[in-house]
């Protein structure tokens, strides 16, 4: 067994694994903030601009 190549091995495997999981939560937030975005915007023309306002004050207590 080559102790330096598995030891090299696993960190880069570790390095690739934090990366991944990384551009998956940016990959949900942005899709997330995507999705209140165009709802809020649907919303608006629904019901006024003064519904997003509200909505904030609501959602952030």
């Amino acid at each position: 067994m080559n102790y330096y190549n598995e030891i090299k091995k696993n960190l880069i495997d570790n390095e690739i694994n934090r990366k991944v999981k990384s551009y998956s939560t940016n990959k949900s937030d942005l899709n997330t903030y995507y999705n209140v975005g165009k709802l809020l915007l649907e919303a608006g023309n629904q019901y006024g601009e003064s519904i997003i306002k509200e909505y904030s004050l609501r959602l952030t207590e």
